[in-house]
């Protein structure tokens, strides 16, 4: 079973589901139609066809096809008003005023907010040595990044990055993403593993 974090539903029956392989992107006219590979830290932030970044699964997520598309390269956010919704909740909108980000961003359901926080943890310590020079690779980076290699995220970024983390303790399910992509690729994310680590690096 193919888990999608804009159609899993935690509270419920999922409004749709996908096989592996043979529910894979292909094309699509709207949800439900396949699914594919989100890369939560868009590929435009680092360059685009770029590895390791590029196949990293510690930020690819699998995605209905359609939702990714809207997501595109937006950041991530709190919408105030939303202009899409996805069937499980996540939305696509311009940034609630309380955010300190005025553009358009794209929120996941809560179930999902830690492990992408965690995600861009782990993001900025894997590729510390290069990640302050990709401020520059697109508009939305430069919203996130803030070109150095030690706090690495905006201030508005980081702020919501650290309640995210907070509000979606590590669940199960991503101790056994953590244990898969270790088999996979060798290594694990670190934030999974001890989350103290974020709030001992960027502070409360």
């Amino acid at each position: 079973m193919i888990i999608d974090i804009y159609s899993e539903n935690p509270n419920g029956s999922d409004p749709y589901s996908f096989t592996a392989i043979s529910d894979q992107c292909g094309n699509y006219n709207g949800e439900s139609s396949c699914y594919n590979r989100e890369h939560s830290f868009p590929r435009s932030w680092f360059g685009g066809d770029v590895d390791l970044m590029n196949t990293d699964v510690h930020h690819i997520f699998a995605t209905d096809g359609y939702v990714n598309s809207q997501r595109s390269s937006y950041p991530y956010g709190e919408v105030g008003s939303a202009t899409f919704t996805s069937q499980n909740g996540s939305r696509l909108g311009s940034a609630a005023i309380t955010l300190g980000y005025s553009g358009t961003v794209f929120e996941p359901i809560d179930e999902f907010k830690g492990d992408i926080a965690r995600a861009y943890f782990y993001m900025a310590t894997r590729y510390q040595s290069s990640i302050g020079s990709w401020e520059s690779n697109s508009s939305y980076a430069d919203a996130v990044l803030n070109g150095t290699s030690n706090q690495v995220f905006e201030n508005w970024f980081l702020t919501m990055l650290l309640s995210w983390h907070s509000q979606d303790p590590v669940s199960q399910k991503e101790l056994d993403r953590n244990d898969a992509a270790q088999v996979y690729q060798g290594n694990r994310n670190p934030f999974v593993d001890h989350p103290n680590f974020v709030t001992s690096i960027w502070g409360n």
